[in-house]
Formats: C-alpha cells, structure tokens, sequence
C-alpha cells in the first residue's frame, strides 16, 4: 500500500440511544487500523448533539481521528409515514442522504450498522476496485428476497455494510429514488430500505468475500474481517447474547467513551454468566425452534435451520 496516509471515511446512522453501541464500532475501527491510514467518522442523525460528538471526540485516546456529525430532519421523509417499519425506526431511512454528505475528495465511502465491530485493518477493503458499479457488498445467501423483488442478477445483499463508489452518485437522488422504488413495489418487501437498495442497485453492485459482513447465523467462520451481530434482540449488549464472539463486542465497548465502569462492568458480568445457566428462548431467525438450557445443558424444541457457508 502508498505510504501516503489515507483517509478513511466511515459513515453510522445512529440516534442517541444508540450511539453507545455505534461507538464501541468505532473503537475497534481505530484499535485495528494501520498505522497509515487515518479515520474520518459520519454520524447522520436527527437528535444526536454536539455534546455527543465531544464525547466521541475522546476515541482519540485509542487514535487520532475526525468526527462529523450530519443533522437530518424528519421533515424529508414526511412522505414515509405510511410504511411499515415493524421493529425498524425511521431512522433506518436516513442511509438514503449519505450520498448529499460525501467528501468531494473521496472515491469511495463505507457505510457499517453500528452493531458491528472490525477485527483488522479495514485497507483491503478500500482498495477494492468498485469499477463502474454503485457499491461493494457481501451476498446473504439463500435470501427469500431473491424471488420475490425478482432480482436478475440472482443475488441478494445485506445492506450493513456498503462500500459506496461516490463518482457513481452524481447526478442520483437517492432518497427519492428509493421513495419511487418503494412506491412501485411496496407489495414485495418485506426488510425496508435493504430490499429497496437490492432492488435500485440490482446488477450494478459487486459482490465481495463473506469475511467483509459475517452475520450471526453463519457459525464459526474464520479470520472475521467485520463481525455483524444481526438478530433482533440478541446483541452484544445484552446480558442473554448468545453470539460466540459477543465478549469481542464488549471488549472494544470498553475502549469508547462510553464504557461501563468497573461496578457495572461486573454486574454486567455476573448476569451474563448466569444468564448461561438458565434460559428459555426463541430465535427469530428459526421461527420453530426453542432453546431451554439449565445449568449448561441445551434442550432444543422443534426443528432447526441450519444456515452455513
């Protein structure tokens, strides 16, 4: 790679709420980064402060880094009112405005869901050729959506993380764009923005190796480069995760500004472990199947699917 220092530009929708967990995606962005490269984060939200960024502003203490944040009002998506997020917020349109927030000086920008956390450097990534293409991505084999949004190039995409060709932008309106989309096929989708950026972006993305998005229900994959903790409620962050790597999540948690402190963190601790000896639950990606373990032995209830690579 070129010696010069290159600028890595990395955008978050997050809210306020959420910024915690986004942080500890940034945490492990710097700890990992190569000693070259610099980072330059984009926070696109509608209530996050000033005073938040001043916070963010301390991961500086792990690397040097830049932290922008880009007001969106909700005004501009007066006309989504009448979609239907089910567990998703509106916020999760506001991805639909990166492109009105890129850095003139930039080739290519990265989008991550703040529920994820980089393993190593992210270099290989940003060098990937975009050629004439709107994005890099990682395919999400065996989607459902395939069919349904009838996608010609027989791949479907999971949109957390989005390696954007910004030359390929000029002259794009994303936002209405993905509104018209939507308006023409509401019918068809069933995961909101990530079905209408597939079905705006269909043969015009390049699909890139699995290592770049590893989600939660692809079991032990090797050398991770951005780990995805997908799934509705089993995050990291709560104390009843059941990912295998989410101690790596919390490792980083307590590099950001947002760290527990040494109380909490042993609370924390504590029910983690005996949330291990005990539980009843079920997994919203396999619809039949429950899960009960007392004191470190699974019992499963009806069928399992098996979803490998």
């Amino acid at each position: 790679m070129n010696k010069k220092c290159q600028n890595q530009h990395i955008y978050f929708c997050a809210d306020h709420n959420y910024l915690p967990f986004t942080s500890a995606t940034m945490a492990s962005i710097l700890a990992n980064s190569s000693a070259n490269t610099k980072q330059t984060f984009h926070i696109i939200s509608d209530d996050i402060t000033d005073n938040d960024i001043i916070k963010l502003q301390n991961m500086n203490d792990i690397k040097k880094c830049d932290v922008i944040l880009h007001k969106i009002h909700k005004e501009e998506f007066e006309q989504c009112n009448d979609m239907d997020f089910g567990y998703l917020s509106l916020g999760s349109l506001y991805r639909f405005k990166i492109a009105d927030f890129f850095p003139k000086d930039a080739d290519k920008v990265l989008y991550l869901d703040g529920d994820m956390i980089v393993t190593s450097p992210l270099d290989d990534l940003f060098a990937t050729d975009l050629e004439n293409n709107f994005a890099a991505v990682v395919e999400e084999k065996g989607a459902i959506q395939v069919q349904n949004l009838q996608l010609q190039s027989g791949k479907y995409f999971n949109a957390g993380m989005i390696l954007f060709n910004t030359k390929k932008f000029i002259g794009h309106d994303l936002l209405k764009e993905a509104l018209e989309y939507y308006s023409q096929n509401k019918e068809k989708i069933l995961f909101h923005d990530q079905d209408i950026l597939n079905g705006l972006w269909d043969t015009q993305t390049k699909f890139i190796e699995q290592k770049y998005n590893v989600p939660s229900f692809v079991k032990h994959f090797k050398n991770p480069v951005i780990i995805h903790y997908t799934g509705f409620v089993k995050k990291p962050w709560h104390t009843y995760c059941r990912h295998p790597l989410k101690n790596e999540w919390l490792k980083y948690a307590q590099m950001s500004p947002y760290k527990k402190s040494a109380n909490e963190l042993l609370i924390f601790k504590i029910k983690r472990f005996l949330s291990n000896l005990f539980y009843f639950s079920k997994d919203p990606t396999h619809k039949k199947y429950y899960i009960l373990c007392l004191f470190g032995m699974n019992f499963g209830i009806g069928k399992k699917d098996n979803k490998s690579i």
